[in-house]
């Protein structure tokens, strides 16, 4: 018989590093002052605002924490974040192409919808989350968290993970395309109507239930 899998080792990711003081700015003005002059906003503390109407340019945000900040409609050319915080913020249906997150961490926040294409994260946490219909496409993801995130019929396809964890998540009819799934624990996870193809399979660990629902996925039948 094969020899089972070592059980992968914890993922240890560096937290956002904000300071202390951040200087409070109302989202909308930061984003229309930052496009008109092209300054990246940086040390900035944004609560209940919307970036809805900002369109076009490259932004680049660093240290800077966003509290209950809407991103509905926004649509920004390319994005970066960087040592950042989105606390109760809602992201749903943004598009985000070639973007880049790096030390971020996305507490309780709405990512229904979203869009990341051609992007990478690096040091993320994503905790307490409603991300159904989630789509990550040709995108990198390295020492990333899913905590307790909500990710119903979402859509993987061609991404590489390395260092990533998922810990009670809802992943139910999960659409995984080209994404090898080798080493990733996903036995606290709901896995229910997952669509995954075989080869990517390989190496996931699952529970025993889990290795039925597989099984059942397949087509095979298993008999007592």
């Amino acid at each position: 018989m094969p020899e089972p899998h070592p059980a992968p080792a914890p993922v240890t990711l560096e937290e956002p590093a904000l300071s202390p003081s951040l200087e409070t700015r109302g989202l909308a003005e930061a984003l229309a002052l930052a496009l008109k002059q092209r300054v990246d906003p940086e040390g900035f503390r944004f609560v209940d605002g919307s970036a809805s109407g900002a369109t076009g340019g490259a932004l680049s945000f660093a240290d800077c924490a966003f509290q209950r900040c809407s991103f509905a409609e926004w649509e920004p050319a390319h994005v970066h974040f960087t040592d950042c915080l989105l606390d109760h913020c809602d992201l749903s249906g943004l598009k985000l192409d070639r973007a880049s997150f790096h030390r971020v961490r996305f507490q309780s926040c709405r990512l229904t919808g979203l869009e990341w294409q051609r992007s990478s994260l690096t040091d993320v946490t994503l905790e307490g989350c409603s991300a159904d219909y989630l789509m990550l496409s040709q995108c990198q993801l390295a020492r990333v968290r899913f905590k307790d995130c909500r990710m119903r019929e979402s859509l993987w396809q061609d991404v590489r993970f390395r260092q990533v964890s998922f810990e009670r998540c809802d992943l139910c009819s999960v659409q995984i395309r080209n994404v090898p799934m080798e080493g990733l624990d996903m036995t606290t996870c709901s896995l229910d109507g997952l669509q995954i193809d075989p080869r990517d399979l390989r190496g996931m660990r699952v529970t025993a239930l889990q290795a039925l629902q597989c099984c059942a996925m397949l087509g095979l039948s298993v008999e007592e």
